[in-house]
Formats: structure tokens, C-alpha cells, sequence
């Protein structure tokens, strides 16, 4: 089953103020009207180039922290937006937006119950406040709390009866609570409002594809792959679709399509060799199908070890291997959560420090947290390799010299060590 489309609504709460171009902006007041005419231009860098000399000068100016936080949000910067949205309602707790976008943070960064209690907050102040219902019912959405998230869509769509997208996320939870009837009217009727609604007609689409209505299926499965390309659920019922009308071919470009968007859809490996064999490619589909059973081997290694962590949710040391295994198939931000299960158990866990310490430096983000988890990592166990781990952080953070003295200790430590030896290379190559 696809789950579901949910919609989050980032809010700009700023007046946009227009301003002479050819001005030159001094005052804290004119940067921050010349950020906000750059957001309206959709120049978002250049907004946060003023803003940041907007709080430069006043660094007390809470609107210009707010509009950084709400503008690192549309740029998915989640630990900038945080700590700028934060900043702002500290020093002005009553900036409505602000704590609202602070909930939008929370819900896409999963700290749902957060999330929840900022919109509870809003409610209580402000209960005629739509964005905040509809906030709060994403939230509860993606908590899976389905029958609170039923009751604040539909309060919702009280005060706004046409809301097609808040339609298509009450059906994804009538879905979620089998309630299929249910689910089908308000896909409709978020249909009969937007026609094109990628994700309604997908969802609709797959409700009838599971009961064998073809037919009503086919039609909207590929309205919602033509409005949206990138819609890869839909394009994969579309292939089942195609598959149980016979037309392989056709089917089997979906699922080449579908994989080219997913490498690791391993249905769509699957149904591609069943395509390729009807179509007598046997050479094509023996390739597709070896690739199904490796990527089903893959699964089915993460599968074990996510049932070793529900056995014993409470174990360090369950958390930490499904980190490993997350982390050797690609799967990074899943990894990056486990890691941060373990340190949320055992706050001491060196081997977890060190862990997301590198998975950081692989990523090239949070540098001077990752610089931090490894220290911390050292100095609870003191072993060669972390070094190595804080070499690699210092070197991605621009600290070259702290890197080199860094490297330099694990070599003494491990003269013959290898991987060492090839970190203190990369690190002397920025001399070139």
C-alpha cells in the first residue's frame, strides 16, 4: 500500500516590503525589508545575506531571526531553522508564525509530540486559527494517531469546506483505519474540487487496483503519474495495472521507470523479469530477476535486525546494529535515527558517537557536531580509529592543522594501520 500523501504548509509571516533598489540599506529595518523583497523573488540566499546582517547589527531584532528560521525551513536546513526560529520567540515569545513554522519543523523532523503540544498551545489562543488545525492534524497524521487527525481535518474543513488537499489526507486516514468507503468519498471529493490532485487520484487509483476494478483504476493511476512524473507509488500500480490487462510491454516501461526513480523497488525488479519472460527478453528478464532475489536478500537481512530492535526496544546494542546495516546499504538518514536511538538509551555509548560522528563527515553536514561526538568518543574509549574519525571531521570542517595533529596521534598509536596512513595522505594533498 502507498502511504499516503500528507501536505505541510510553511508559513511566511512576514509583510513584504518593497524597497528602492538602488538604495543602499543601512539600518536593521531596511535589510530586513530587502531580505523579504528577495524572498518574494524567490532569491533566497541573497535573503539570508541581508537577514543575517539584520541580526548583525540588532541581535535582538526577533522578526529578522524568524523570517531566517522560516526561510531555512523551505530550504530543508532543519538545525539552522531550529535554532533561528528558537532564537526569535525567545526574544519575542508572541510572534504567532513563528512558533507555528517551529511545529512545521517538528513534524517534518518527526519530534511529533512537540509538534502536537505547539499546536495545542496555538488552538487554545487562537482557535479559529486554520493552519494551526490543519497543523495539528498532520501531525496527529503522521503519529498514525488516525482518529485525532479524522477529527481536526474534518473540523478543518468546517471552516473551509474546499481544502482538496486536506480531503486527500482525511481519506489516507479513513485508509490507515479501513475504512475504505469512507476513504473513497473524500478522494472524490477532493476531485470534484481539483481534478489533477496527483495524490488523490494515485491513492484512488490504488484502492481500486487492490479490488480488480482495472478499468476505474487505470484512468486515474495515469492522471496522477502524468501530473506528477515523480509520483513512484502510482507509477508501480499503474505497472500492476498494465500487467493484469495483459499489455507487458507497456508494463514493463513502468516498472524501467519506477527503478529508475527507486533502485532498491524490489516488487519492481520482480514484476519487470515476470514482464520481460512474457515478452520472451529471457536474458533481460534473468537480469531483472537477480537483481530481485539480491535486493529481497537485502530486505530481508534489514527486516531481521528491525525485529531484533522490537524484541528489545531498550537495547543499545540492537540499535546499533540496525545503525550498521542501515548504514552499509545507503540507507543514511535511517542510520543517523538509530544511532541517535542508542544515545537516547545510553547517552555514553562511544561506539554510537562514533558512528554518527562519521555518517556526518560522510554526509558533509553537522561538521562541529560531528566534531564534538567524536571527542566525546575518544575520551570515553580511547581507541585509534576514533581519532581517525575526529581527523576526518576536523579536515571536513576546514580545521586542517587540528586534523594533521589529529591523524598524527592515531598513527603513533597504529603505525601499521593502512587506513590511517591513506586519511594522513588525503589530509597532506590540500598542500597541492
Amino acid at each position: 500500500m502507498f502511504r499516503k500523501g500528507l501536505s505541510f504548509a510553511v508559513f511566511f509571516f512576514v509583510v513584504l516590503i518593497s524597497v528602492a533598489t538602488d538604495a543602499v540599506a543601512q539600518t536593521p529595518e531596511e535589510l530586513y525589508a530587502r531580505g523579504m523583497q528577495a524572498v518574494r523573488q524567490g532569491k533566497y540566499r541573497q535573503a539570508i545575506q541581508n537577514l543575517q546582517r539584520a541580526v548583525t547589527v540588532q541581535p535582538d531584532y526577533a522578526k529578522a531571526h524568524a523570517a531566517l528560521g522560516t526561510i531555512y525551513l523551505q530550504l530543508s536546513d532543519f538545525p539552522a531553522s531550529e535554532k533561528a526560529l528558537t532564537l526569535a520567540l525567545n526574544i519575542n515569545p508572541d510572534l504567532l508564525q513563528a512558533e507555528a513554522n517551529l511545529a512545521v519543523l517538528y513534524t517534518k523532523t518527526e519530534r511529533l509530540d512537540h509538534a502536537v503540544q505547539i499546536y495545542q498551545n496555538l488552538l487554545q489562543r487562537h482557535p479559529e486559527s486554520l493552519q494551526a488545525r490543519l497543523g495539528i492534524a498532520s501531525a496527529y497524521q503522521q503519529a498514525k494517531r488516525f482518529p485525532e487527525a479524522i477529527e481536526a481535518y474534518l473540523e478543518s474543513l468546517k471552516r473551509s469546506p474546499n481544502l482538496a488537499a486536506a480531503m486527500t489526507n482525511l481519506a489516507s486516514c479513513y485508509e490507515a483505519i479501513e475504512d475504505e468507503a469512507q476513504a473513497i468519498h473524500y478522494y472524490k471529493a477532493a476531485l470534484t474540487v481539483e481534478p489533477n490532485l496527483p495524490m488523490a487520484n494515485g491513492n484512488l487509483g490504488a484502492i481500486y487496483q487492490e479490488r480488480g476494478e482495472l478499468d476505474a483504476a487505470l484512468p486515474l493511476l495515469e492522471k496522477a503519474t502524468r501530473q506528477n512524473p515523480q509520483f513512484t507509488a502510482a507509477r508501480y500500480r499503474l505497472g500492476l495495472v498494465l500487467t493484469k490487462k495483459r499489455e507487458f510491454q507497456r508494463a514493463a516501461t513502468e516498472y524501467q521507470r519506477v527503478i529508475a526513480q527507486q533502485r532498491d523497488h524490489i516488487g519492481a525488479y520482480y514484476n519487470l523479469a515476470q514482464a520481460l519472460f512474457r515478452l520472451k527478453k529471457r536474458e533481460k528478464g534473468k537480469q531483472a530477476m537477480e537483481a530481485y532475489r539480491r535486493l529481497n536478500e537485502i530486505a530481508q537481512e534489514i527486516d531481521t535486525r528491525e525485529r531484533a530492535t522490537l524484541m528489545e526496544p531498550n537495547n543499545p546494542q540492537q540499535q546499533f546494529r540496525l545503525g550498521l546495516v542501515y548504514a552499509k546499504y545507503g540507507k543514511i538518514d535511517k542510520a543517523i535515527s538509530a544511532f541517535k536511538t542508542v544515545l537516547e538509551l545510553d547517552s555514553n555509548a562511544h561506539y554510537a558517537l562514533n558512528g554518527l560522528a562519521r555518517l556526518y563527515v560522510l554526509q558533509n553536514t553537522q561538521l562541529q557536531d560531528a566534531v564534538g561526538f567524536a571527542k566525546k568518543a575518544f575520551h570515553l574509549s580511547p581507541a585509534p580509529q576514533y581519532l581517525q574519525t575526529l581527523a576526518l571531521a576536523h579536515f571536513k570542517a576546514g580545521q586542517r592543522e587540528s586534523a594533521l595533529k589529529t591523524i598524527q596521534t592515531a598513527i603513533k598509536m597504529e603505525p601499521e594501520n593502512e587506513a590511517f596512513q591513506q586519511t594522513l595522505t588525503e589530509i597532506q594533498g590540500t598542500d597541492e
